[in-house]
């Protein structure tokens, strides 16, 4: 008997809607949805007429289309003028074939096209605009000196008409029933390893004539159908063979043994008249069905404990029988994976930190949970992410509620202590929880080191037995770059401007007020380099000091978030949640280890929690996001125990700044995504093992993988966000501001 995988309702919320859009009244917050790239912000004339300007090079709206016909496209648009100006000449592009040539003259006015219906065809769209030019030409204007416009303009556009029909309805699944309006579609992206079927127990057409089905399995060609009332109430969904041809482009390790899908139902238009009820389909138990269970859970968390509010565990008996660990936590602040030897860079930056990665776990694929500090510091002690923690903002705080990293194995007989120099990670911020002692200050790393050898001393002398948890969180490679002697002549001896690599500097390559060069970069690396030399002395140093007094931690080494020197044409970090600021080195030695191992699984900050938990001799208990990397951690284990962690999902996000943003890493594979409020999504998808450096974005190549990774996306937020906490709201003093304002958070 066929057994319900799928509940298509209850699925509903995970599905990907799409609805024509007859009018895009640019310059309106209605209009956001349909931008995909190329407008500046809404304004307004002084009529009161709504528009945008198009900037840069192309322009472009996305468009859905429920049926095909030849498609009308009318637009109101204007040119950017100035003296002596040529003709401003737009190209139109219709998913990247151009269909039309339009000029645009000095004041609003209406254009048109036509695209034919052998392109205007069911599905998704991109209409792009191309102009012959944009901004204010050098060499135009009185002496022939005037600069180019600052904004890159080249048209203004009032609105964008899509054909004559009426606009879609909303879709919807509530109870048991699932409504598809006319002219419009519903995705639902799955990962089936064998056949399925469609089945529902009753179709109400209203207004259309029935609901047209695509059933599209990645590496095999689409298979299209259609249900009316007069169908049997079951759609065969095979899992057909891959084509030849599409198998050479898939990797089997993704589709060993599950192949992205997406199930798309669309109600088309040009029906009879409903009687002037809203047209469309009512689809009542609409179900996907198998003969055995074909498909991954939809919760990716599936098996874990219920998420609460974590509470600190005893000890067990056994535990209480041996010495527990000592832990030393060196967290290096903006510190690039790819700028350590122990990850394959060539210069001699980290001596000490390569020497201690050959007695020690790395993992060569961890990530941070966002892209500045006070959010990933808080993950790395929390187990939890900034979507569950909630630091978004700098006048975000923790919340006391979280068991915190020093607070549970405080409660494991450790004593503790924590030294900062970002002032992201504060009393006032709430990181002092769990600490017998707890230290900011606006110091370099020495002096980090200083305080925490006076505090082990102290430790030492009162009860020499207890292990203890040791936090040092230095800025050294922050900006501005500025290494000590003998780092600077050593490693940047030929970057004379002592102005290059400040707070200023980075901020005016970042803004555009200071022009980039390649030179310019690779001085900054030399710089950076420097800094990574310093610190990784000091901590060479420190270990010295530790062997001297008898001491030999389990040491963790890792980084809040990495740096971006214009790969994206930024310099910094907390603008995007690429590899240059998600990808961080991760390494954990053992108290006696001797050898070292590689772990490909990619592996998370909120891993670290219940990792140090289990070797202290606790349990991490419910509510952790993380999982113990201990199984990795055992001699011989890397390769044989990480099947649970492997197909991971990893979450990391962004709401900082306005430039809200979520990454998640599954595999191989990465999906980043813009979340700007009331606007389309903007996604990217990459290949990390073919394409470490993220520069050819799969999305458009691979779109029900791009598919099924936004839909675990939604999930995944949807999931944290069922047990996130407000963050406190801390009061920044004049001293903290400009301390921040000195790590280039507050301009």
């Amino acid at each position: 008997m066929p057994v319900e995988v799928v509940d298509l309702v209850e699925e509903f919320r995970y599905a990907e809607v799409r609805r024509e859009r007859p009018l895009i009244d640019l310059g309106t917050p209605s209009a956001a949805a349909a931008l995909v790239g190329g407008w500046s912000w809404n304004e307004t004339d002084p009529r009161g007429a709504t528009f945008v300007w198009a900037v840069g090079p192309r322009s472009e709206v996305g468009v859905f289309l429920a049926w095909a016909r030849d498609l009308e496209v009318r637009m109101r648009c204007r040119a950017f003028r100035y003296p002596e100006a040529p003709a401003q000449v737009v190209g139109v592009f219709w998913d990247d074939v151009e269909v039309a040539s339009l000029e645009f003259a000095a004041g609003f006015a209406e254009a048109g096209f036509v695209v034919p219906a052998e392109l205007a065809t069911p599905g998704s769209h991109r209409l792009a605009l191309v102009p012959a030019y944009f901004g204010r030409p050098e060499g135009i204007g009185e002496a022939g000196l005037a600069p180019r416009h600052s904004r890159k303009l080249s048209f203004a556009c009032d609105w964008i008409a899509l054909g004559d029909g009426q606009p879609a309805g909303e879709a919807r699944g509530e109870g048991d029933t699932l409504w598809i309006p006319a002219a419009s579609e519903v995705s639902f992206f799955l990962e089936p390893e064998h056949d399925l079927e469609l089945q529902w127990d009753g179709i109400a057409p209203r207004g259309v004539s029935g609901l047209d089905v695509v059933w599209e399995v990645e590496g095999a060609a689409p298979v299209a159908g259609s249900i009316t009332p007069e169908s049997t109430p079951t759609l065969p969904l095979p899992q057909p063979p891959m084509d030849e041809k599409a198998a050479n482009g898939v990797d089997d390790d993704w589709l060993a043994p599950f192949r992205p899908s997406r199930l798309v139902l669309r109600a088309a238009g040009g029906g009879t008249d409903s009687g002037g009820e809203e047209m469309g389909i009512v689809l009542r138990r609409p179900r996907l069905t198998a003969d055995v269970w074909t498909l991954r859970p939809p919760d990716r968390n599936a098996g874990r404990a219920p998420i609460e509010a974590p509470v600190p565990s005893e000890p067990s008996s056994r535990v209480r029988d041996r010495r527990p660990e000592s832990i030393l936590l060196w967290i290096v602040d903006t510190l690039r994976v790819d700028r350590l030897g122990l990850y394959g860079h060539d210069r001699p930056a980290s001596p000490n930190f390569d020497a201690l990665a050959e007695r020690s776990t790395v993992f060569e694929r961890a990530v941070a949970q966002s892209s500045w500090t006070r959010p990933t510091v808080a993950t790395l002690l929390t187990g939890v992410g900034p979507e569950r923690h909630g630091i978004r903002e700098l006048n975000h705080g923790l919340d006391g509620s979280f068991a915190t990293l020093p607070e549970r194995l405080r409660e494991l007989g450790y004593a503790t202590a924590g030294f900062s120099a970002n002032a992201n990670v504060t009393r006032d911020t709430g990181f002092e929880q769990g600490f017998d002692r707890f230290e900011y200050g606006a110091v370099d790393v020495d002096t980090l080191a200083e305080w925490a050898l006076d505090w082990l001393d102290d430790v030492a002398a009162k009860t020499p037995e207890r292990p203890f948890f040791l936090m040092i969180l230095s800025v050294e490679p922050h900006a501005s770059f500025d290494p000590a002697e003998p780092f600077r002549e050593r490693l940047a001896a030929g970057v004379q401007d002592r102005g290059l690599g400040t707070v200023e500097h980075m901020r005016a390559l970042s803004n555009r007020r200071t022009p980039s060069t390649p030179e310019v970069v690779d001085q900054l690396f030399l710089l950076y380099d420097a800094e990574i030399a310093w610190n990784d002395h000091v901590f060479g140093e420190f270990r010295r000091e530790l062997d001297s007094r008898g001491r030999n931690p389990s040491i963790v080494v890792v980084s809040d978030h990495g740096e971006a020197f214009e790969e994206r044409g930024v310099f910094g970090h907390a603008w995007d949640l690429h590899r240059e600021v998600l990808d961080i080195p991760f390494l954990i030695h053992r108290s006696g280890q001797d050898e070292g191992r590689r772990v490909s699984v990619p592996v998370q900050q909120a891993d670290l929690l219940p990792t140090l938990i289990e070797i202290a001799g606790g349990e991490a208990g419910p509510g952790i996001e993380g999982d113990s990397l201990l199984p990795l951690l055992e001699p011989g284990a890397a390769a044989g125990r990480s099947e649970g962690l492997s197909d991971r999902l990893l979450l990391s996000t962004m709401d900082t700044f306005r430039r809200p943003a979520a990454s998640l890493v599954r595999g191989r594979y990465k999906l980043i995504e813009l979340r700007r409020a009331g606007h389309a999504p903007s996604r990217q998808l990459f290949d990390r093992t073919a394409d470490p450096e993220e520069l050819h974005d799969l999305a458009a190549e691979r779109p029900l993988l791009l598919g099924v990774m936004a839909r675990h996306l939604r999930e995944q937020l949807d999931l944290a966000a069922g047990a996130a906490v407000d963050a406190v709201n801390v009061e920044l003093d004049e001293d903290t501001r400009r301390r921040l304002e000195a790590l280039g958070y507050i301009e």
